[in-house]
C-alpha cells in the first residue's frame, strides 16, 4: 500500500520538527504518561499510548492496572498522549512520535479507520501469524475484526452495534408498540410522522456521513465502494435515502431542518436527551451516554429496538458493529507481549468499562444485567439486551480502506450540496461519483 501525498507532507513536518530537537521523547513527547501499576524487576516492559485520560478512575486505566496484576511476565506502561480524551489529536501526536522515530508498542484509537490509515503506510503489525501460532481462528473469536487486504490489524475492545432508541414516554403517548426486528425505513418515517408533536420532532438526523445513508453503513460492505474499489452511488439506497431525508424534512415536518443542525453543531445525542426528538438512530454508545446525567440531563427510560431494514432487504438483522480498536505497532521490540496484552484487551475489559466486547466468549446477556442493574429508570435492559443479542443478527462482509474518512467527506458534502441547495440526487450522484473516483486512483 503506498503512502499518500498527505502523509508525505505530515512526514516532511515531522521531519522538521525532530530536527528542531525535543528531550521529551522518552516521555510520550511530553505528555501526561504513567505506569498503570509501577515497574517491576523482571518484567518485560510495554508500552500502551491510549487518548483516553490518565486517571485512576478511567475505565481503561482501571483494565490495564488489573492487566498487570495478573501478570508475572509483562508489565504495560499507561501512556495518555492527550487531555482532551479526542482521539483525532491523539492520532496526531502519535503520528509525530512514529515519525520522529518513536516505537511503538500498542495504541489504542477511536475507529477503525484511524487504525487502517496507518497500517497502510507500514506502522501497524499484522496479527493474523499471531493467531496461526495461538491455533486460534479469529472470525470464531469476534463479531468484528479489523482487517484490510486479509491482515488483522487490530481488535476491538468494545462492540458498538446500530439500533434504536426511544423515549419510553413518548412512544407510549403516541400509543405505539415498540418495533421488531424487520420493520424498515418506511416503518421508521411512519413512526417519525406520529412521534412529532408540539415541542418535539419524532426523530433527529445528524450531520456524520452516516446518516447520509445508514442503509450503507448498515447492509452493505463498505459505505462508499465495492469490492472492486468503484463507487457505488447507483445503489439505490442512496436514491431511496436522500429523498427519505427530504421528505421528512418538507413534507413530514418530522425533522428538524438539516440546516438548522449544520448551524446548531449539536452533539449527535443532544436533541434526543433534550427531548426534542422521540427517537434517534445510533450506535449503541448512546447506552452508556444515557447515564451521564451532568452532561445530558434528562428524566425518561431509554428502549430499544433494531435498526430499520432497507424495504427491499431479502434478510433480517442487518447491522452496523464498530469499536475502539487496539494495534500493536510494527517496530515493537515486544511483539509477543503486545500480542498478549491485546488479546487480554479485548476479552477482559470490558468488566471494567462495561462495554460490550466484540470477543464472541462474553456472556452479553448477564454483562448488561450487572452493567445496569442500579440503572433500571433509564434503561431499559429487557429490549436493550432482545436488541443487541438477537440471534438473527448479521454484519455484512464488511471491508474498509485506508481512506475511509476521505470517501466520508464527500458524501457528507455531497448530501449538504443536496439539502441546502436542492440539487437533484442525479447531480450530487455525478459529483460524489467523481470524487470517490479521484481519492481511489490517487490511492493505487
Amino acid at each position: 500500500m503506498k503512502k499518500t501525498a498527505l502523509w508525505a507532507t505530515i512526514l516532511l513536518v515531522v521531519l522538521s520538527m525532530a530536527a528542531c530537537g525535543s528531550n521529551n521523547s522518552n516521555n510520550a513527547s511530553g505528555t501526561n504518561a504513567s505506569t498503570a501499576s509501577g515497574q517491576a524487576a523482571g518484567k518485560e516492559q510495554i508500552k500502551f499510548y491510549t487518548f483516553k485520560a490518565n486517571n485512576p478512575d478511567e475505565p481503561i486505566y482501571k483494565a490495564v492496572q488489573a492487566y498487570n496484576q495478573s501478570q508475572d511476565k509483562v508489565e504495560v506502561e499507561y501512556v495518555s498522549l492527550v487531555q482532551n480524551s479526542n482521539s483525532t489529536d491523539f492520532v496526531k501526536k502519535l503520528d509525530i512520535m512514529i515519525g520522529s522515530g518513536e516505537v511503538i508498542d500498542v495504541f489504542m484509537t477511536g475507529n477503525e479507520d484511524e487504525v487502517l490509515e496507518r497500517a497502510s503506510r507500514g506502522v501497524v503489525e499484522p496479527l493474523n501469524a499471531y493467531f496461526d501460532k495461538e491455533k486460534v481462528k479469529p472470525e470464531d473469536e469476534y463479531t468484528k475484526l479489523v482487517k484490510f487486504d486479509n491482515q488483522i490489524y487490530g481488535l476491538l475492545t468494545s462492540s458498538t452495534q446500530w439500533l434504536t432508541v426511544f423515549n419510553r414516554e413518548h412512544l407510549e403517548k403516541a400509543g405505539l408498540k415498540l418495533p421488531e426486528m424487520g420493520w424498515t425505513w418506511d416503518d421508521f418515517r411512519d413512526y417519525a410522522k406520529k412521534l412529532t408533536v408540539d415541542g418535539h420532532y419524532g426523530t433527529y438526523f445528524h450531520t456524520w456521513g452516516e446518516y447520509a445513508n445508514v442503509i450503507a453503513y448498515t447492509e452493505r460492505p463498505n459505505p462508499q465502494l465495492d469490492a472492486d474499489l468503484n463507487p457505488i452511488f447507483d445503489d439505490p439506497s442512496f436514491k431511496y435515502f436522500f429523498e427519505l431525508r427530504r421528505e421528512m424534512e418538507e413534507k413530514d415536518k418530522s425533522v428538524e431542518p438539516y440546516a438548522d443542525v449544520l448551524a446548531s453543531n449539536y452533539h449527535v445525542l443532544q436533541q434526543f436527551f433534550a427531548g426534542n426528538a422521540s427517537m434517534l438512530a445510533v450506535p449503541s454508545y448512546v447506552v452508556r451516554a444515557g447515564l451521564n446525567l451532568q452532561k445530558f440531563p434528562h428524566d425518561f427510560q431509554m428502549v430499544y429496538a433494531p435498526i430499520p431494514q432497507s424495504v427491499d432487504s431479502k434478510e433480517v438483522g442487518m447491522t452496523n458493529i464498530s469499536g475502539a480498536p487496539i494495534a500493536i505497532g510494527a517496530k515493537s521490540k515486544h511483539k509477543e507481549a503486545a500480542y498478549n496484552f491485546v488479546r487480554w484487551m479485548s476479552k477482559e475489559s470490558s468488566k471494567y468499562t462495561n462495554d460490550v466486547p466484540a470477543y464472541k466468549g462474553a456472556d452479553g446477556a448477564a454483562m448488561i444485567k450487572d452493567f445496569y442493574k442500579d440503572n433500571q429508570n433509564l434503561i431499559d435492559t429487557e429490549s436493550l439486551t432482545k436488541t443487541l443479542f438477537d440471534p438473527r443478527i448479521k454484519v455484512p462482509n464488511a471491508f474498509s480502506v485506508p481512506y475511509g474518512s476521505e470517501l466520508k467527506t464527500i458524501v457528507e458534502n455531497g448530501f449538504s450540496s443536496y439539502m441546502l441547495n436542492h440539487l437533484s440526487f442525479d447531480e450530487v450522484k455525478t459529483t460524489m461519483t467523481n470524487e470517490v473516483k479521484k481519492v481511489v486512483d490517487a490511492n493505487k
